[in-house]
């Protein structure tokens, strides 16, 4: 996914005053150097030429910055500082009361400063802000309309390079994409003329759309094979590597796209899908990831509940068992007062309940069709099967992790009766996965 450096910002400049070259610094929170920017390409029409710096009035640190590397080499996306966007008109604390209560949120169209560049090293980084203070020279070189559509086309055969990057999709390049671009600037975010945009208010799933999910496997996955010899479980790893890399290339595109008047037929265009198969493949992801969106850890046991008074027989014994364990862990975690206060957020406990949550939802999409009188192919189950490996051991990693000297006595015996079980469960899991091997 995209680095988005927006509320690290401290300050930043960048200066296109070289025609084909676009350097900056950009200082962030935490970090003791600037980035420093060395990228091939052009500005849009409006910094083209220019200097640009921006400052931040409200920096807040970022976890994301860590892993971004100080020497940003690598090429140009859109680089514009009045591309329109949807800004919100309440607080954070009241969008959160809008969101849950499923409500159209009161929004603005703004200018927005938008930097968005393809580095050698993080892949697709941007800065989207309408906070900042610009400050802007006049240019030393002037950009034409046409020169601006051709870098409009440069910027987007990049970011079509990095979603095959990602896809392990053709070259972008290729020289028969390139005459399948249009004359018209398509990338031009300078005027909304898409009647829904220019409404006061915007519905809240179209925010939630926004962000992704973060378990591509919850795609959905044609569990039918075309030929009549099923695929193995190594075959089906392969398509559900490949489903995830899908997810997360329309996730990228639907970010860079989601306020263009022609939305639809760009997403396809990066897809190098037909514009039918954006709509299906949106419906399908925008509910998986509107059903991700309780990340709230007391929502998420919340949901945990819910799951495990569902009707009887509607739930696969091991995915039910796997629910019940985390839902029972959180009642011992605060009876034994682990969730006292401000620590309940950071307690390696929680870590541990989250993890056997996503253990149990792993496991429910790999098995509770079975419950209902589906047949998938053994294969597909085991692929599914391996990958709940992964919540589980980070869960008894967490478990590790809680240092035992100086607990109560008691404490001690129930993590390691918790580890125990645990154990016991990837046993059952492991069980399954031989029987269906046979």
């Amino acid at each position: 996914m995209a680095i988005r450096l927006d509320k690290a910002i401290i300050r930043g400049e960048i200066t296109n005053q070289i025609p084909g070259l676009v350097t900056g610094r950009i200082w962030l929170v935490g970090q003791p150097d600037p980035l420093v920017l060395h990228l091939q390409g052009n500005c849009l029409r409006d910094l083209a030429g220019c200097h640009l710096s921006f400052e931040n009035p409200q920096p807040r640190p970022d976890p994301a910055v860590a892993i971004v590397a100080n020497q940003q080499n690598g090429v140009v996306g859109d680089m514009t500082s009045s591309r329109k966007s949807r800004i919100p008109t309440v607080s954070h604390e009241e969008l959160l009361d809008y969101l849950e209560a499923q409500l159209p949120i009161p929004t603005r169209v703004a200018n927005t400063l938008y930097l968005e560049w393809f580095s050698e090293l993080n892949g697709r980084m941007v800065l989207e802000t309408a906070d900042c203070h610009l400050r802007i020279s006049l240019p030393d070189w002037s950009m034409s309309a046409e020169e601006e559509n051709l870098q409009s086309r440069v910027s987007q055969g990049n970011f079509h390079a990095y979603l095959d990057s990602i896809t392990g999709g053709p070259d972008a390049d290729d020289d028969d994409d390139e005459e399948e671009f249009e004359e018209e600037d398509d990338d031009d975010f300078s005027s909304l003329d898409d009647p829904e945009l220019e409404d006061s208010e915007t519905d809240a799933s179209h925010l939630i759309a926004s962000q992704g999910p973060d378990d591509a496997s919850h795609i959905e996955v044609n569990i039918e094979a075309e030929d009549e010899v099923p695929l193995d479980e190594f075959q089906w790893e392969q398509e559900l590597r490949e489903a995830d890399r899908r997810a997360e290339a329309y996730q990228e595109a639907f970010d860079r796209y989601r306020e263009h008047p022609h939305r639809e037929r760009l997403i396809a265009e990066a897809m190098g899908w037909e514009p039918e198969e954006v709509e299906e493949f949106r419906d399908d992801w925008q509910d998986v990831t509107e059903s991700l969106q309780a990340q709230d850890p007391d929502e998420m046991l919340e949901n945990a509940g819910m799951f495990t008074e569902d009707e009887e027989g509607a739930h696969h014994p091991l995915s039910r068992r796997a629910m019940d364990f985390a839902l029972r862990l959180q009642r011992d975690a605060k009876t034994r007062g682990l969730f006292d206060g401000d620590i309940a957020r950071d307690h390696p406990v929680l870590s541990v309940i989250v993890s056997i949550i996503a253990l149990g939802g792993k496991l429910a999409a790999a098995l509770d069709g079975t419950m209902h009188g589906y047949d998938p192919e053994p294969g597909f189950v085991i692929a599914m099967l391996k990958r709940a490996q992964v919540p589980l051991n980070e869960a008894l990693h967490a478990l590790s992790s809680i240092q035992l000297t100086g607990l109560p006595r008691d404490t001690r015996q129930w993590l390691i009766a918790a580890r125990s079980e645990l154990f016991d469960l990837r046993k059952d899991i492991l069980d399954l996965m031989s029987d269906l091997r046979k």
